[in-house]
């Protein structure tokens, strides 16, 4: 899980995601919406209102500083670490009267982190432990003393019908785990099947269109790129490098290590390895917050852009651009 956390690292759980290109994505919409609103407070903090400023809000407060149009308030993606949010921290303010302890729900006394409480619990759990095998043992010394002649079902063993029906318990439980990682692939399946379909819009009938199921299997901003840069570098693969009269399925003008021809390029063994190696190079750039065209001009200029021309710079953007955004406005949860 990952959140949205402020200037002071405390986690905003109102925006919580299951997956981190969703809690980027939701920081870029954060940056651009025209409706939001912060509210600087005396000690320092920020809240921001997405949807500007509830009515809630108007009351009298000594505590609010100023308020501005926008987000100021500095958020960044986070990953949540053992259920955070589960527990309330208390604030310095707050103190132990009795006004405070009637607010407190029960539930708060058994959240994560308090450890008196699983203390408690350890203690009372081993209890219950060693009277179950005390009594137990005694079931047992009770049993192997027991007087002749007491009759038992002919061909039954003591404990056998036990001992079946756990195994139909645990069967039935294997049965379900099966059923629902079943489930849960056929989802998954049909939700590949949809973008695979989706990105053969654009790369049909050129050379790019083996590796749809591939890029199909990537997120879908690094999918975008994936498409967007091909475009723009190679058509789709129809002016792309060759090695021995074979195709190098190098669709994106990339100089790497792998089998490169003699003018720099990579020539790679398949469509698949070709979509393993650029997805896995775009993705390690879109984690460290590349998230547009212009911030992935680098793969036309590295370093530096100054001795490209600011036309071609800006064509080369605007290129990538035409199916990186098509591709990239969809949600793919």
């Amino acid at each position: 899980m990952y959140c949205l956390v402020d200037f002071r690292n405390r986690p905003q759980y109102k925006y919580t995601f299951p997956k981190k290109e969703k809690a980027r994505e939701c920081l870029k919409r954060i940056k651009n919406n025209p409706l939001g609103v912060t509210v600087f407070f005396a000690d320092g903090r920020r809240e921001y209102f997405e949807n500007g400023l509830p009515r809630s809000f108007f009351a009298p407060s000594n505590r609010t500083v100023k308020i501005k149009k926008g987000c100021h308030a500095k958020y960044r993606v986070s990953e949540m670490n053992n259920l955070d949010g589960l527990l309330k921290k208390r604030t310095r303010t707050e103190t132990a009267s009795a006004a405070n302890w009637q607010k407190k729900s029960i539930l708060s006394l058994f959240a994560l982190g308090n450890r008196k409480i699983y203390a408690g619990l350890t203690i009372v759990s081993l209890f219950i432990f060693s009277s179950s095998f005390y009594f137990q043992m005694q079931s047992s010394l009770g049993a192997a003393a027991q007087p002749e002649g007491t009759q038992q079902f002919e061909g039954q063993v003591a404990g056998a019908m036990d001992a079946r029906t756990d195994e139909n318990e645990e069967s039935l439980k294997l049965a379900d785990e099966d059923v629902i990682m079943n489930l849960l692939g056929k989802i998954e399946e049909k939700k590949q099947g949809e973008f695979e379909a989706e990105i053969l819009r654009y790369i049909k009938d050129r050379p790019m269109e083996a590796m749809a199921p591939y890029i199909a299997k990537q997120p879908r901003t690094v999918a975008a790129f994936i498409v967007g840069i091909a475009m723009k570098e190679s058509k789709f693969g129809i002016y792309a490098p060759h090695s021995g009269g074979r195709d190098c399925f190098n669709y994106w003008g990339y100089r790497g290590r792998e089998n490169t021809t003699a003018s720099g390029y990579s020539c790679f063994d398949s469509p698949e390895h070709a979509v393993q190696v650029i997805g896995k190079k775009i993705d390690s750039l879109v984690a460290r917050g590349i998230s547009n065209p212009a911030e992935m001009i680098s793969w036309k200029c590295g370093s530096t852009c100054a001795g490209h021309g600011a036309e071609n710079v800006r064509k080369w953007i605007a290129d990538v651009g035409v199916n990186f955004y098509k591709i990239n406005s969809k949600d793919d949860s």
